[in-house]
């Protein structure tokens, strides 16, 4: 069954993927930490209650969950966004075939949303987190992706009490889309030239004889 992580298209996280294997990075989420960010994510944007998760687990995904439906932003946009949309399109330097799954989608307003788990403890590290995973990258890749778009938002929540929702639109900070933008580029650029197969992508099984 292909499913948006199997679909034969280059996603911003395949681009990660690609980059550590250059500069020989090998360290990898663990499997709790992306379970984790699967559950929360699940709760909040498609009202998915987790389960088989420890009473602790829980209270904290309750508790971050809870932050963000109180935060007037998150909120509003929460009422009439699409939510794990997703966006296929040809990148027009290279031709490969790209895709996306955006958080929230409100096309009325043209502005994407992603939603971060963090462990930022200011709203200062946060930032320093933004550019030490690259999320400026993300920002350009997912706005071109989807041309209605002009806005990005990235809404980061602590995963420890106060449980804070950090704001950060990338679209408005100066030179952050471009610079996004230019990331991701030389990444295709260098696939393009070298040929890349991302882990996630539904291979075709081997003939039998």
């Amino acid at each position: 069954m292909t499913t948006y992580r199997t679909l034969n298209r280059y996603a911003n996280s395949d681009l990660s993927e690609f980059r550590n294997l250059i500069f020989g990075h090998t360290a990898k989420p663990s499997g709790a930490a992306l379970q984790f960010g699967q559950l929360f994510h699940a709760w909040v944007l498609e009202g998915i209650t987790p389960t088989d998760v420890t009473p602790a687990r829980f209270r904290q995904l309750q508790q971050m969950r809870e932050a963000v439906l109180h935060n007037a932003f998150a909120r509003t946009v929460l009422e009439t966004a699409l939510t794990e949309h997703v966006h296929l399109w040809d990148d027009a330097q290279t031709g490969l075939l790209c895709k996306s799954q955006t958080d929230i989608w409100v096309p009325e307003s043209r502005l994407l949303v992603d939603l971060k788990t963090t462990s930022a403890q200011t709203y200062g590290e946060f930032l320093q987190h933004c550019e030490q995973y690259s999320y400026d990258r993300q920002a350009a890749y997912y706005l071109d992706g989807a041309p209605d778009a002009t806005r990005f938002i990235l809404l980061g929540v602590q995963k420890k009490a106060p449980f804070t929702v950090f704001y950060f639109e990338a679209s408005a900070c100066r030179g952050c889309v471009e610079g996004g933008r230019k990331k991701y580029q030389r990444l295709l650029d260098d696939i393009q030239r070298n040929g890349f197969t991302p882990s996630s992508w539904q291979l075709e099984p081997a003939p039998t004889s």
